[in-house]
């Protein structure tokens, strides 16, 4: 019994693994935004190897002036690729295995709540078909989007979680949402908001945990956006797909918009299009269930998602300003997942025919065979990022997005991190950490002290420990004054007060799952006892 519940795990993990078996293999990707995630992976971890473990600052971004990347940029996928690279894989390498992670996991997530509505070849038949719809292809091989993975990832975690009652596991996996992907997370969790009203009310508390849970990166970034050039430098208005584009097959790799003929495919598939369609007969065929009310539901989150994917819906974006900050409408495709998912397993176990089953699952897998051999060139080492300026001095963000509003881009590098801009002065005993400066300095008379990066809320000068005041105005570097005399200085930066609450919250949002998770244990146990001691 035992074997026969693993064999169907085996099999869609396997399922995953055939289609990500070039992620394995030696060589790059060319991505859109896969060069970008590796040059992070390395920032991130410079936070990380200095005891900083929930990093906001890239040091050695903007040509060494730095810049607070990582207080917008959704952290998951950086933790997820410096565990690969602590185990001895290079970035580029790290970035592909964290990208099959993630997809491969949502596999198994989907079978695993698909499972609890029903029989092991629906459940099957559901997974592979969720697992070869095109967008998934898109995402790895074309975009390289390894946030967007993983938020999919952990949005089938929640699910599944859902389903199985593992209210702890729901909350971690709606801050996982939000953490590896928060433009997504503005979609996704009213779908979980409205799946959990349909299926368990009692669970939504564990929604505003989950949210609580990862306050510590969305508070500040929400609170902090105007110090920042923009969050969405991207106008939405200009990424409408046609019709034609979600409704033919078509294929490839240049980005949205482009005039090429080489377009990424915006598609929705054929075998998720026939789902769909079918689906309509048998919901309307079928009388309304627990399972019916549920496939209604992902029926009207198709039709709502292509309807927001087309120009016509653009005075209802105007009306709701938040939808802006998905950027890309056709991001919404990946809402077609878990609705294609759920209603290939409900035809499947509706129609009762293992040849349907059979013929969908091989239609899945053919249709999409081609689009998961992306173009693999020869294998690149970290060095080929690391010695490039290209990579290193950029700010890794479309739009230079996330230059602070008192600099733009610094182009070159400054020739000393510590300089005297005017007075008598010398610095000496210098040590340097990413975020932590500190040296001594011999003052003739009062001199103005410039340390070359970029200012930003958190940045603390203290000179003899006592917090002196910056001067940012004129070029956004860190300045202050020292007066005459021996001085030790030290400028480091901390957390402002908005972020020590956020640091806060999540860490009683950790608390109560700790502590819930420890009484459940506990009540199980006394419940167990009483029930022993009434046999006896």
């Amino acid at each position: 019994m035992k074997i026969k519940k693993i064999i169907p795990i085996f099999i869609v993990f396997g399922a995953g693994i055939f289609a990500s078996l070039p992620l394995f293999r030696l060589g790059f990707l060319p991505t859109h935004d896969g060069e970008y995630h590796i040059i992070r992976f390395f920032e991130f971890e410079k936070m990380l190897r200095n005891g900083i473990l929930f990093p906001r600052w890239a040091p050695g971004l903007n040509s060494d002036y730095g810049i607070p990347l990582f207080n917008f940029f959704y952290p998951f996928p950086n933790y997820a690729g410096n565990l690969f690279h602590s185990l001895g894989w290079s970035l580029p390498d790290a970035f592909k295995l964290s990208l099959a992670t993630g997809y491969i996991a949502a596999g198994v997530f989907c079978f695993l709540w698909l499972r609890k509505f029903f029989h092991p070849i629906a459940a099957i038949t559901g997974t592979i078909v969720f697992s070869y719809v095109p967008y998934w292809f898109v995402s790895l091989y074309v975009r390289g989007s390894i946030g967007e993975i993983f938020a999919i990832s952990f949005l089938m975690l929640t699910l599944t979680a859902i389903e199985w009652r593992w209210g702890k596991i729901v909350s971690i996996g709606i801050a996982g949402i939000i953490v590896s992907h928060n433009i997504l997370s503005i979609f996704f969790l009213p779908i979980v908001t409205v799946y959990l009203f349909i299926r368990n009310k009692g669970y939504i508390q564990t929604i505003v945990v989950g949210i609580g849970l990862s306050s510590y990166f969305w508070l500040p970034a929400l609170a902090e956006r105007n110090f920042v050039v923009g969050l969405n430098v991207v106008n939405f208005k200009d990424y409408f797909p046609q019709l034609y584009q979600l409704l033919v097959p078509s294929w490839g790799t240049d980005f949205s918009g482009t005039s090429t003929g080489n377009e990424m495919s915006p598609q929705i598939g054929l075998v998720p299009l026939v789902v769909i369609f079918l689906s309509i007969f048998s919901i309307l065929k079928n009388k309304g269930g627990e399972i019916e009310r549920l496939a209604k539901y992902f029926f009207v989150l198709v039709i709502l998602s292509f309807f927001l994917m087309q120009e016509i819906s653009l005075p209802l974006w105007r009306l709701i300003p938040v939808l802006s900050f998905l950027q890309y409408p056709w991001r919404l495709l990946s809402v077609f997942l878990p609705v294609v998912a759920f209603l290939a397993a409900y035809l499947s176990f509706q129609i009762k025919n293992m040849w349907f089953s059979v013929i969908l699952i091989f239609a899945a897998v053919f249709l999409s065979y081609s689009y998961t051999r992306p173009v693999t060139y020869a294998p690149r080492s970290d060095e080929y990022y690391l010695t490039r300026p290209n990579f290193t001095d950029g700010t890794s963000s479309l739009g230079n997005s996330f230059s602070t509003h008192w600099s733009d881009w610094k182009k070159e590098r400054a020739k000393e991190k510590i300089e005297i801009i005017n007075g008598s002065a010398q610095v000496s005993n210098v040590e340097t950490k990413p975020t932590d400066y500190r040296f001594s300095v011999l003052a003739g008379t009062a001199s103005t002290i410039a340390v070359n990066t970029l200012y930003y809320p958190g940045w603390i000068v203290q000179v003899d420990s006592i917090s002196v005041s910056i001067d940012y105005e004129k070029d956004g570097t860190i300045k202050f004054l020292v007066p005459s005399g021996n001085h030790v200085v030290r400028v480091y930066f901390g957390e402002t007060p908005l972020r020590i609450l956020a640091d806060f919250i999540s860490l009683l949002s950790l608390f109560w799952i700790i502590r819930s998770a420890i009484l459940e244990k506990v009540y199980e146990h006394r419940n167990r006892y009483h029930a022993n001691a009434q046999r006896t």
